[in-house]
Order: C-alpha cells, then structure tokens, then sequence
C-alpha cells in the first residue's frame, strides 16, 4: 500500500480537536481512525494486476540517437494510475513516471525517452503500476515483469569522414571527371605518353603501331582480402582524453571525449571496413583477446556496416591480455592468399612484448601488415605543460614515455609492419588514409 499527500489530512484535522482532548487515548483512537480511512481506500482502489500491460521498443538504436520505450495499458474498470516505466539510470529515462486516468477497455499509450551513453544490451526493469483509491489517499502498487532487451549500437562519429575518403577512391578508379590512375598492377587502358609519366608503363609494342609513345594506365586492385583485429583485452580498457583545443578544429578529428581505447579502435575499424568494401576488397572483422568474441565475415550483398555495428555493441573490454599467438593462428586460418591485416592495439614501448614482435614478423612474411594504436591526447598535454615544479617532473615523464612508445613504433616498421600510431582523435582518419596510399601505390 502507498499514501499519498492527501493522507496527511486527516492528520492535520485531528490537530484541532487535541487541544479540547489532550489524552492518549484520543490520540490513539485518532490515529486507528485513519489507519482505518487509509486502508479502506485502498481497498476501493481497483487492483493493478488486472491491467493488461503491451511493452515495446524500436531496436537497435545508435548511442547518439534518443530511443522510445512505449507502454500500452489498458483496464476493465477505471481507474487512476500512476506508472513507472523502470530503466537502468544508465539509459536516462524521462520522464520518471506517468499518471493518468484509464478508461474501461479504452488503451492508454505511454512514451518514455531514453538517451543511452554506452552501447551493448540494456534490460529494462519492472514496470511499477501504483493505483489509487477514489479518496487519492491511499493506493494499491505492484511490479510487474515485462521483459524487453535495447541493443545500443556505436554511434560512428568518423562517418563524416566517409564522403571524402570515398571520393579519393573513385579518383583512384578513374570513375569522377578527375581520372587520376594509380600504379597498381590491373591492366586499365592505353593512351599517349605525357611527361611525367613513368617510363616504365610505356607499352612498346603499342607504341610500335603508332606514331607516338603509348603508355599502360592501370587501376588499383579489387577483390583483395582485407582482415581486421580488434584488440578487446586489458589495452582496451585503458580510458583515453579528450582531444586538445587546438585540434577541435581539425577536420579529420573525431571527438570521442573521455572513453576507452577500444571506442577509438571500433571508430577507425567501421571506418576502414566501409572504404574496404566499397573498394570491392573482402573484409574480415575479428574482436578477440584471450578468446574470439566476434568473427564476422563479409556476405556479398549483405550490409556490411549494419552487421559490424551490431557485432560491435556486445563487444566490451576486458582485463585479460591480448593472446597473439591467436592473432596469428586465426588470421591464417581465415586468409588462405596474401592480403592485407590490420592490427587495432595498442602499440607497446620498444622491447617490452616480445609475442607483439614475433606476430608481427610472422604476419608480415605473407600479408601487408598495418598495426594502428591510439595513444592518449593527455600525453602531448601534459608534455607542454612545464608551469611549476610538480608539472615540470609530469612533462619529463609524459616526454619519456613518448620517446619509448615512438622506439615501439620503429620496432613494427623494422619488422616490416605500417604503422598509424597517433592520438585517438585521428585514429580512424589516418588509418583510413593509410588504406588508400596503399591502394594508389599498389601494394594491395
């Protein structure tokens, strides 16, 4: 049972007449009086478990995108009710609760707004119905089980980015009014030499037949493999600043704010993965640390970007180390050709992981290797920062362990990997770039 602030009336009455009968009996029997007033009007209330209760929701939705839970209640009796549409504090709800009066048989819709701030699955909670007695003093309340799951997709900042990058492939492709060839290795078309081209591409038999010098115009490579690693272990866990003032105003930069390292990795994977299939290259999305959490393929056809963002949202950092004799074993059970294997982790300081080494030199016997780590933008922050004493002793260290993570990215090329190593604002950018200077160059 639950009182409302009409209850409290009785009380105040009772006030008046304490001053002709200060005893304790009348206050007693005053107080049994309303006891009685109160359970007699949540007698009258009618009962909420009559209600038939509808519960639905759109699913999924991006984190950035506001999602609508609605409720549907309908009764035999009138009645007045107030309702909670119960969510974890996480996803926001508003508002808190509705009231309303039900009409006989007449359903009565009810929205509640959430604003989600982490993807993955959210459960919501009990719906509460409080029905009230015709007095509105008293109410009969219960909870009821109405079991519905909300998948929270990642919101894919680094979208924007897409139009851009896009149209530098099809300039690769020759397929916008800038026809600028790239040097790959699939025959395209002839034409007259001009200065500048390369020598080698002249096609002397052509250039036989004709009264001037004709040269080979080739077009990057479709239909490549392109395998994507997603590190979910304890260096994905690790939480990364907001990127600095200075490159708010960057157009390559994707504003992550305070997150873990793997929302900058997912970001810099969808990213990469939509350029990849566009280009016509086969992509592989791995998510693994100690086990495989998500292994998804490309289907021809399918929707490539739909797919990825829902295996994305059940995946979340864990504490255990990346196993890269995994990596290994699971790229080369899954890539049969040479192709290309993106590595999203975070790249360690200059020998201290021996396994990130020997994966890396062994990946790089057969594939194109990119390794691509997120650093933090607290680093360079704090490495400015020499204002007084204690920040002077803070920008040494922060210096220090900017030159031991640069040693770590010089140890990756020597091993004959590419490496993307910047602050995790730009991450999807620069490895998105990185794609296609491999593409213009051929090397794909």
């Amino acid at each position: 049972m639950a009182l409302s602030w009409r209850a409290s009336i009785p009380i105040f009455l009772g006030v008046i007449p304490l001053f002709f009968f200060p005893t304790w009996g009348f206050i007693v029997g005053w107080c049994v009086l309303c006891a009685c007033l109160w359970a007699f009007d949540a007698y009258l209330a009618p009962s909420p478990r009559q209600l038939v209760i509808e519960r639905s929701i759109d699913t999924p939705i991006a984190m950035d995108s506001p999602g609508h839970s609605r409720l549907s209640l309908r009764s035999a009796l009138p009645m007045r009710v107030d309702v909670r549409d119960a969510w974890p504090p996480s996803a926001h709800p508003m508002p808190y609760s509705h009231s309303c009066e039900l009409e006989a048989d007449v359903p009565m819709p009810f929205t509640t707004l959430l604003q989600l701030e982490r993807r993955g699955s959210v459960r919501a909670d009990y719906v509460t119905i409080r029905s009230w007695g015709p007095l509105r003093m008293a109410a009969r309340q219960t909870s009821i089980a109405a079991p519905l799951t909300l998948t929270a997709l990642p919101p894919f900042r680094a979208k924007r980015l897409l139009p851009s990058r896009l149209a530098r492939l099809h300039e690769l492709e020759g397929t916008t009014a800038t026809i600028l060839r790239g040097p790959g290795t699939e025959f395209d078309s002839l034409r007259e030499y001009v200065r500048g081209d390369d020598p080698r591409d002249i096609d002397w038999r052509a250039s036989a037949r004709s009264k001037d010098l004709v040269v080979r115009t080739w077009r990057p490579e479709r239909d490549r493999h392109v395998m994507i690693v997603v590190d979910t272990g304890r260096s994905g866990a690790m939480l990364l600043g907001e990127a600095q003032e200075k490159d708010l105003g960057d157009k390559d930069l994707v504003e992550l704010g305070v997150a873990p390292r793997l929302d900058a990795e997912i970001e810099a994977a969808l990213l990469l993965g939509v350029l990849a299939d566009r280009a016509g290259d086969q992509v592989h999305l791995l998510a693994l640390d100690r086990s495989i959490h998500e292994d998804l393929a490309q289907a021809r056809g399918g929707n490539l970007i739909s797919e990825a963002a829902q295996a994305f949202s059940r995946v979340q950092p864990s504490l255990l180390p990346l196993d890269w004799q995994l990596v290994v074993s699971s790229v080369e059970k899954r890539m049969h050709h040479p192709g290309l294997v993106v590595l999203l982790t975070e790249i360690p300081p200059a020998a201290t992981d021996a396994d990130f080494s020997e994966a890396i030199a062994a990946l790089s016997k057969r594939h194109r290797v990119v390794v691509a780590g997120a650093r933090d933008p607290e680093l360079g922050r704090m490495e400015r920062d020499w204002s007084d004493a204690a920040s002077a002793f803070t920008a040494a260290a922060a210096s220090a362990t900017i030159r031991d993570l640069d040693a770590g990215a010089n140890d990756a090329r020597a091993l004959g990997a590419y490496v993307v190593d910047c602050d995790a604002g730009f991450l999807p950018a620069r490895l998105a770039d990185t794609y296609i200077a491999l593409k213009k160059a051929g090397k794909l």
